[in-house]
């Protein structure tokens, strides 16, 4: 365990009393998260993905198996990504919520033979990645949003998310809008969080956490893995790949805390980011303050799945 994380529960109190301090974070344990709190979570956090988590642009976790943070952790992914697309026939790919263009710039780069599209529902984002991307001649970025997606049955062979569905307002619908746009024998590969199938008998300052958490990130709630998985399977799809990997997000959620932990402890420093930080800067700090706890304790898990039509 990296010596920066801190997980033990006994001091998962002494954190939420920080957080109330500075923050009337109870506020938000009941808040419905829309559409416009989704647009404005990603507009208003820009700088802080920038400057805070990566200045190349990744706004998913990085992935680091070997326990040591490492910003090449945040191609991990996508590496991944390539290598399926490498034992397979894609010619044609979709990335949800694919924001200023990051993941997909990359891939599309990486393997200029495949086509790549992009949606997102941020307009900011989307003129962002569509200027990065503009003598790309295999990608091409547009709104869309994926509990609808603009797109003829079986476009697709291969489907991509990091970290995006699970602000989806009705899971159901997104895999129904996915599994009708995948060609047969096409992929749905996703990296994101979840919540654990025993989440409901946690302990409640963990169960707290784990919500406020969720509503930091501008989620309604994380799915729980089971039922997810079961919805997969009502629509059709088959599992070709599960595993959890919340131990390789740790080393960068362990860089986080850390920086969280000073924001929280360190009124003047507070009151600097509030300053420079506006909007969604407490929230963000909540979030990755708290997100160890909730990893650690088996609250939350980072899944990669691969689906298969």
């Amino acid at each position: 365990m990296n010596k920066e994380i801190v997980v033990n529960l006994n001091e998962l109190d002494t954190y939420l009393r920080k957080i109330y301090q500075v923050f009337p974070a109870l506020e938000i344990l009941d808040k419905n998260i829309k559409h416009d709190n989704i647009v404005s979570y990603y507009r208003h956090s820009s700088i802080i993905y920038k400057y805070i988590h990566s200045y190349r642009g990744a706004v998913h976790m990085a992935l680091n198996y070997n326990g040591t943070f490492d910003k090449e952790g945040f191609y991990t992914q996508l590496n991944e990504i390539i290598r399926l697309i490498n034992v397979s026939t894609v010619k044609n790919v979709l990335e949800l919520g694919a924001g200023k263009g990051f993941n997909s710039i990359y891939l599309a780069n990486k393997l200029p033979e495949t086509q790549f599209s992009g949606i997102d529902i941020t307009d900011e984002h989307l003129k962002i990645a569509n200027r990065k991307s503009r003598h790309i001649k295999n990608l091409n970025f547009t709104y869309g949003d994926f509990h609808q997606l603009n797109y003829a049955a079986a476009s697709f062979d291969l489907i991509f998310d990091l970290e995006a569905i699970c602000h989806a307002q009705d899971s159901r619908k997104v895999l129904s809008e996915v599994f009708r746009v995948l060609k047969k024998g096409g992929q749905f590969v996703v990296y994101d969080g979840f919540r654990e199938k025993d989440f409901d008998s946690l302990p409640d300052n963990l169960v707290q956490a784990s919500i406020m958490t969720e509503k930091a990130l501008a989620v309604n709630h994380f799915e729980k893995i089971d039922v997810w998985m079961d919805m997969a399977y009502q629509e059709g799809f088959k599992l070709k790949f599960k595993k959890n990997l919340s131990n390789a997000i740790m080393p960068n959620l362990g860089r986080l805390q850390l920086l969280a932990r000073k924001y929280f402890e360190m009124p003047f420093l507070t009151n600097i980011f509030l300053k420079i930080c506006p909007g969604y800067t407490t929230p963000n700090c909540i979030a990755v303050m708290l997100m160890p706890f909730t990893m650690h304790h088996k609250a939350h898990g980072y899944y990669n799945v691969v689906l298969e039509k």
